[in-house]
């Protein structure tokens, strides 16, 4: 699977989801306008699933860190766990994270990484059946973080 940084109304525009959206499709927003129909947009800090489209993954999770309120640290651990509770139930054993928040909601990369990572650990300390969990950033700078927190 791969997380988007979603916002609650699972519009895919910019950033990652912009990028999501153009490889995999029309199927994914149009998966993610179902679920708006049925159930209204997702809680800031939830995340929905739906079909990976034209993509290799198999799955995105639409991880919401941020929409009709602004990022958090509260905001981007909960939609964290909440897409690893969701990988969990759908049988994901691979899944591939962006740092949450940091492009559009503007929070800043270093601590949203930070809290992030500590989330995840928590959560692969009480599942280990996650097999390979993948962070990416954009610049050098961000990996450079990224291997820190890691480390």
């Amino acid at each position: 699977a791969v997380v988007n940084a979603a916002n609650n109304h699972l519009r895919l525009g910019t950033g990652v989801a912009g990028a999501l959206a153009k490889s995999g499709g029309g199927a994914i927003q149009e998966e993610c306008d179902e679920i708006l129909r049925r159930d209204g947009p997702i809680k800031v800090g939830e995340a929905a699933i739906t079909g990976g489209g034209k993509l290799r993954a198999r799955f995105v999770i639409h991880a919401a860190a941020m929409g009709d309120v602004p990022v958090s640290p509260e905001s981007i651990r909960n939609a964290t766990r909440s897409a690893l509770e969701l990988a969990e139930q759908h049988g994901v054993r691979s899944i591939a994270f962006p740092i949450l928040g940091t492009g559009v909601g503007g929070f800043p990369f270093s601590e949203a990484a930070r809290i992030m990572v500590e989330e995840i650990r928590d959560f692969v300390s009480t599942d280990p059946g996650m097999e390979s969990i993948v962070f990416f950033g954009y610049t050098p700078d961000q990996a450079a973080t990224l291997r820190r927190y890691l480390s």
